[in-house]
């Protein structure tokens, strides 16, 4: 007879597929129901893994929205090093940093609105956590403006508020999307490059 069903073994052995069943599964009940109304075990049972399994990755809900957090931001920077691994030329390279950034932040949309809505509830070890990996974000762009400035082609700036400007106006197309549906993605891609751009005294 065949096995429909991954033994817990196999299951936490598939360790990066597993995980992403989870998250994902996480996020849909998160926006369908609500964080407060979502238990680990509709979650297991929605990813169709063992509860002991969701257990392993983890122990309560707040650790699910670290594991959300974490899946944004690998998919940027595996995104992010796959596309500039040949590239040299810190304009170009940071132009592709920031279309890469809200082309993922739009695909997860769902997910960052999570992150944003229920931060405030998580406990002090999580908040800690994630925000570490807004960090790890900003150190993305920090790297190539503090490259950019190196070679002269961006103007002397405070790099970590150039950084976490990025940030904010990539961020701003999901927390206020309700007003920018008058724009596509790409239109506003265009705007904020420019004004990201002009910003660094850059020639574009």
């Amino acid at each position: 007879m065949t096995r429909n069903r991954l033994t817990v073994l196999d299951q936490i052995a598939a360790s990066d597929k597993v995980r992403k069943k989870i998250i994902d599964a996480a996020s849909a009940l998160y926006a369908k129901k609500g964080f407060g109304a979502t238990s680990i075990q509709e979650i297991a049972e929605t990813a169709n893994v063992a509860l002991p399994v969701t257990y392993h990755y983890v122990k309560k809900k707040s650790g699910i929205m670290r594991l959300i957090m974490e899946d944004v931001l690998n998919i940027f920077r595996e995104s992010l090093v796959r596309e500039i691994k040949d590239i040299v030329e810190p304009v170009e390279k940071l132009a592709i940093a920031v279309i890469l950034y809200l082309r993922v932040l739009d695909r997860q949309r769902e997910k960052v609105l999570l992150i944003y809505q229920k931060s405030g509830s998580l406990d002090r070890d999580s908040k800690r956590h994630i925000m570490a990996l807004e960090v790890e974000v900003s150190e993305i762009f920090s790297a190539i403006i503090e490259e950019g400035i190196a070679q002269g082609v961006f103007k002397t700036v405070d790099v970590d508020l150039m950084a976490y400007n990025i940030i904010m106006l990539s961020q701003m197309w999901i927390l206020k999307h309700w007003h920018f549906k008058r724009l596509t993605l790409d239109k506003y891609i265009d705007s904020q490059l420019r004004t990201i751009m002009d910003a660094l005294g850059a020639r574009h």
